[in-house]
């Protein structure tokens, strides 16, 4: 078949372009060791953090006036409200949702971490003000009349390791205990004027990592999105080498063997798509060597393989479009660079991006980053490689980015073939 002889000449090319071949595989190689040195952690002060709240509070009646209570509603409202002090910025960007779907915003760091408030949270405040009110006790006294599901534990749930959880966690906690010794000094100094009861007997709280990021650092986080940037600046090669086929002439002799559009594009997605693997596997191994906590095995290798040769594909297509419009190599690398660089950025792979909603479909919700198909290679290979989920995790994100892909990959063939193949007849 003719796209085999194309492939195989494309790659005979990419072996013999020495100089072209290591500034693909080494460039990217450079960002990931220094992203992975200097990359100690961010954090942005008076800035409002994001934070899932899963409310399980089934409520409480209270003893005297037998008036039903939420307090997990109120402590909700309470997190709402709360500000920096001197100023009129939020302390938290609250979403209540599932606890499910609060994992996954916390593996994606759409939330920088979950409050999970049990279904026994209101029992334990109303026990807590009961026994303020009827013992004259002060501080660090115990209380005989204790229940025993009157005790609640508060959840704190996220990734350890992240700069965003460590800063939010420790908000988080003083806003607890304030709203806890708030409750409790006012109904105490409402009836004697004394400090209440030791709040820890009723309401305590933990903190949770979600699973394996126990030991996770910021470059855990980062390391897929420079694997993601790598991939991308493959647009820039694939432009330059096209453009170039058409300045040799080496495209018009190519096309006195009847050569189709197809023939061409088909067979050099093949070498090409074997680079992007080969840069997967590449920097996976020199960001384990930095410190990368690679959760799984051979099987998220496998996942994340497929997952680079998806988004190779997309960047290969990107090139086309690049390729059918400049006039030369350097336009075309030019070109290349200006916009696989931004895109990276765009698709979140050095930070995470401001929420913007445009939709939701199948139960998830589509962000406007979402209509690139880098987006959806990088939420897959985080998921695979950052937090060991299978295919279950990412087929999703998956089935994204090969419909994106292949609507860019067609859009670059019928471009590509109109402003190049036919324009040469």
């Amino acid at each position: 078949m003719k796209f085999i002889s194309i492939a195989k000449k494309d790659f005979k090319e990419l072996i013999r372009d020495r100089k072209g071949l290591a500034m693909i595989l080494l460039f990217p190689l450079f960002f990931m060791l220094v992203f992975g040195f200097a990359f100690g952690g961010m954090g942005q002060s008076n800035q409002p953090h994001n934070l899932a709240v899963v409310n399980y509070d089934k409520g409480a009646t209270m003893p005297i006036t037998g008036e039903t209570v939420n307090f997990g509603n109120n402590l909700t409202k309470v997190l709402e409200d709360s500000k920096y002090q001197d100023s009129d910025v939020h302390l938290f960007d609250v979403n209540l949702t599932t606890e499910t779907e609060a994992n996954k915003k916390l593996e994606a760091k759409d939330v920088d971490a979950t409050l999970i408030i049990p279904e026994n949270f209101s029992q334990s405040m109303v026990a807590l003000i009961t026994s303020t009110a009827q013992q004259p006790v002060t501080l660090g006294q115990n209380t005989s009349a204790q229940s025993s599901n009157a005790t609640s534990t508060l959840i704190i749930r996220g990734d350890t390791g992240y700069i965003g959880f460590g800063t939010s966690q420790g908000i988080l906690t003083g806003v607890l205990e304030q709203y806890k010794d708030t409750l409790v000094i006012q109904t105490r100094s409402a009836i004697t004027g004394s400090p209440g009861v030791e709040t820890t007997q009723y309401i305590q709280s933990k903190v949770e990592a979600i699973s394996g990021t126990g030991s996770f650092t910021t470059f855990d986080f980062l390391a897929p999105g420079m694997i993601v940037f790598a991939i991308l600046l493959l647009t820039t090669t694939v432009a330059s080498a096209l453009t170039r086929e058409v300045e040799k002439g080496t495209l018009a002799r190519l096309k006195l063997s009847n050569m189709t559009s197809f023939d061409l594009l088909f067979g050099g997605l093949l070498p090409w798509s074997l680079i992007a693997a080969v840069q997967v596997v590449i920097l996976l191994i020199i960001a384990v060597l930095i410190g990368f906590h690679w959760q799984g095995g051979l099987n998220t290798l496998i996942l994340a393989l497929f997952v680079g040769i998806i988004g190779g594909i997309a960047s290969i297509s990107l090139g086309m479009i690049i390729a059918a419009f400049a006039r030369n190599d350097h336009q075309a690398s030019s070109l290349g660079t200006l916009i696989s660089v931004p895109t990276s950025f765009l698709v979140g792979a050095f930070f995470p991006l401001p929420q913007i909603v445009i939709g939701h479909l199948w139960g998830q919700s589509f962000q406007i980053y979402d209509i690139l198909p880098w987006t959806h290679v990088l939420y897959a290979l985080r998921a695979t490689l950052t937090f060991g989920g299978g295919w279950d995790a990412i087929a999703y994100h998956v089935g994204w980015a090969a419909l994106l892909t292949a609507v860019l990959f067609v859009i670059g063939v019928v471009l590509f073939s109109r402003n190049r193949l036919r324009a040469e007849n």
